[in-house]
């Protein structure tokens, strides 16, 4: 008969460890995820990448039934071509202790190629002077959205830079940074971090409050999620990179007269501060109670300067649509800020952002038992396959926090549809966004998209590594009443709340809170 609080989960064993067959059956995964992942990246490197190793550029399209390819690729897109090399590599360093035959065939070529891209970056950077809120000291070497015809020669001007393109880079930067200990990187990286900063409103309302958010670019004066959120996971890395440090930077800002003062700070403080700022600006301006993220807020392209300064402009309440990226940018910056602070609001945020993201985002697919993702309806137009992606690696981010399923339902579903796509549609190594239902009548895609299966291949084959060190039970003995906390298979399969299915289940391991159990 079933009491009614259980103050005690009895494991099956005294001591239950991983068997060395789930161990065996997740590094494969890893291993296969790795070697997909690799054939989709050197398909769209021989396709897309042109010109020599001093002067390379992406083509942002590539048909492939002529074999045509357009121009050269706007900044971001070339930045997800980053990624997917920072995440190959971590996943060939994950592996590399079960198989180190596939660490060697494959860690040196990418490690060369993330330097060629890292190079080339230079034809998206340009200089100029532009009007900050608290300085006039303000002559920034940003990188532009499109690429020039010389290195350092973009037009960087006006609505030609955006802030969340620097987020993005300064994000790949400090992974590349902590793949090859280059501290070039680290100090583009940090150079990166420092422009942003300086785009924060800082002035202050009557209560003294500042006004917050970071504009899409210094050329508009709208609020996106896309230029605050992306930028607080890399905050948080910068200030464990320098929390050992004692490096201080100038941080110019609004007292609270509203005028422009400055002082010095250390990087570490100051950069988790921002944060935490970034982090509750956006939760308190942008956030659905459903747990997901609004696009923005204003947009009338209203741009005051006065003494030299850019003055507040008021944006009004959120607006524009749901994307899955706003939301996935929020869970990995709540994940990072509960990782350093432990303040459980983050932990609570993640949960529900993970779950409310995955009812939002997908729909299920019952004759396949996966969730599909939606995305443009072609390759041609829309961002929601890469859009997609920043979720997905969120919930890679959130695995260690969050108190319910939804980070593990979302990698397991990216995960079989991505090897539906590439079992059944692949041309030539290379997959449709449609991962379901294959091309239909496309024959173009996109560099962009193809460098996003790269990386979500590499972050899903580290999810795999990660189940072959924890797999098995582990000997938990839980001291809470439990009867209300909901039951999952092992696959991630809600069987429903402990205490109105505990007859009806087997005696068995299953998933209560969080955590592997066995239930008598």
């Amino acid at each position: 008969m079933l009491k009614k609080v259980f103050s005690i989960l009895v494991v099956m064993a005294c001591c239950l460890t991983a068997s060395a067959d789930s161990v065996e059956e997740s590094v494969q995964m890893a291993k296969r995820n790795i070697e997909r992942g690799v054939a989709i990246a050197d398909a769209t490197w021989d396709v897309s990448m042109k010109g020599s190793t001093r002067n390379m550029y992406m083509a942002d399209q590539y048909d492939t039934s002529s074999g045509w390819t357009s121009g050269a690729s706007d900044v971001w897109p070339l930045t997800a071509a980053i990624e997917a090399h920072c995440s190959l590599l971590e996943a060939l360093n994950a592996v590399r202790e079960y198989d180190e035959a596939l660490y060697t065939a494959y860690y040196s070529q990418y490690e060369s190629q993330l330097k060629t891209l890292i190079y080339n970056l230079d034809f998206y950077r340009g200089t100029y002077t532009r009007p900050s809120y608290a300085t006039t000291d303000t002559r920034w070497r940003p990188y532009a959205v499109p690429r020039a015809s010389v290195r350092g020669g973009a037009n960087v001007t006006g609505i030609l830079n955006v802030y969340d393109d620097q987020m993005w880079l300064c994000r790949e930067l400090i992974r590349a940074y902590r793949l090859t200990n280059n501290e070039e990187y680290l100090t583009t990286a940090t150079y990166l971090a420092d422009y942003c900063i300086d785009g924060w409103d800082c002035w202050r309302d009557a209560s003294g409050k500042e006004y917050g958010g970071i504009t899409w670019g210094p050329g508009y004066n709208s609020k996106h999620a896309c230029s605050n959120a992306p930028f607080i996971q890399p905050l948080v890395w910068l200030s464990d990179i320098y929390r050992n440090t004692n490096e201080e930077m100038t941080y110019y800002y609004r007292n609270t007269k509203n005028e422009p003062v400055n002082e010095s700070r250390l990087r570490s403080e100051l950069y988790l501060e921002f944060a935490i700022k970034i982090y509750d600006w956006q939760r308190e301006h942008l956030y659905d109670r459903s747990g997901v993220y609004f696009d923005m807020m204003g947009a009338d392209g209203t741009i005051i300067i006065k003494d030299g300064y850019r003055g507040h402009v008021d944006c009004g309440g959120a607006g524009g649509a749901f994307y899955p990226y706003n939301t996935g940018t929020m869970i990995s910056g709540a994940a990072e800020l509960y990782r350093v602070t432990s303040e459980v609001r983050f932990q609570e945020d993640l949960t529900k952002s993970a779950s409310g993201a995955n009812s939002k985002f997908s729909t299920y697919v019952r004759k396949l038992g996966t969730y599909d993702y939606k995305t443009d309806e072609t390759a041609e137009n829309g961002f929601l396959t890469w859009f997609n992606n920043v979720l997905m690696r969120s919930y890679a981010d959130a695995l260690d926090y969050a108190t319910n399923l939804a980070p593990k339902t979302g990698l397991n579903a990216f995960q079989t549809n991505l090897d539906y796509a590439f079992e059944n549609f692949a041309r030539n190594n290379l997959l449709p966004i449609h991962l379901l239902t294959g091309w239909g009548d496309e024959t173009k895609t996109k560099a962009f998209h193809q460098f996003t299966f790269v990386a979500q291949y590499g972050v899903l084959a580290q999810y795999h590594i990660r189940n072959a060190k924890s797999s098995g039970v582990e000997d938990v003995v839980v001291d809470k009443p439990i009867e209300d906390e909901m039951v999952y298979s092992l696959s991630g399969v809600c069987l429903g709340k402990l205490s109105e299915i505990r007859s009806q289940i087997p005696a068995g391991i299953y998933i209560v809170g969080g955590r592997k159990v066995a239930i008598k």
